[in-house]
């Protein structure tokens, strides 16, 4: 196979709405990281303010392809956004939640995808390195690519790494956001040939609150939820 462009194509529509997803998630980051009552919950804690900031990045981005700020700053929010995207979200979220995982066998499941994330993490971070890095705007959304040969192998990697380890979960909720990242996640790979449509907005936020449900959960100050939704998130699954 030859090389080609890798094509991200990140919706979320504009500008105001990248910012507006930045203040919204950084608020429930901020909340989690109150809650947090262990130093082995600080990889998990984390993660809702680096997704925040992510979608402050992409705001650099639209500004400087808008031509408002310079092409210097659009391109540090590009590198910054794709490094969060493909390098950091793949070796913290299956670590953090393997960090906090209270069975011991569940955590040896894990491992492997651990282990796989940070490879895909690593392999992924060459690919920023060696370029070229470039993104623009299509419309509602902005289209980034990064020129690599893209393996089939890399991609089940990244979606074994942020869906499996989640599934594995003992918490029931992150088992539910597993779910949705296979599914989502896959879509993506199915896609990546000719372009990855990415609603980051949305999986952010849901990432970012289910996280901060669970720390408030484990400080014994969780959200109160509808009877309806309680026993879909029950807190723990049997072994």
């Amino acid at each position: 196979m030859g090389a080609r462009s890798v094509s991200l194509v990140m919706l979320c529509l504009s500008a105001e709405v990248d910012l507006f997803a930045a203040f919204a998630i950084g608020a429930v980051g901020i909340d989690a990281l109150r809650h947090v009552s262990h130093r082995r919950q600080l990889a998990l804690a984390a993660i809702p303010l680096i997704l925040a900031f992510h979608q402050l990045t992409e705001v650099g981005v639209w500004w400087s392809l808008e031509g408002t700020v310079s092409a210097t700053l659009g391109s540090v929010s590009i590198w910054v956004y794709l490094a969060i995207a493909l390098v950091a979200v793949p070796i913290l979220l299956p670590l953090g939640v393997w960090r906090v995982e209270s069975s011991s066998k569940r955590r040896r499941l894990m491992t492997p995808f651990v282990v796989g994330g940070i490879a895909v993490g690593i392999i992924l971070a060459a690919a920023l390195i060696i370029g070229p890095v470039r993104a623009s705007i299509g419309g509602s959304y902005i289209d980034y690519r990064v020129g690599t040969t893209y393996y089939p192998a890399i991609g089940a990697l990244y979606i074994g790494a942020v869906a499996i380890p989640l599934m594995m979960s003992s918490y029931r909720p992150f088992a539910w956001m597993g779910v949705a990242n296979i599914v989502i996640v896959s879509a993506l790979a199915y896609l990546l040939v000719n372009g990855v449509i990415s609603l980051w907005c949305g999986a952010a936020a849901l990432q970012s609150v289910v996280i901060a449900q669970y720390l408030r959960v484990e400080s014994g100050d969780p959200w109160r939820l509808p009877d309806r939704l309680r026993s879909l998130v029950s807190p723990l699954r049997a072994d």
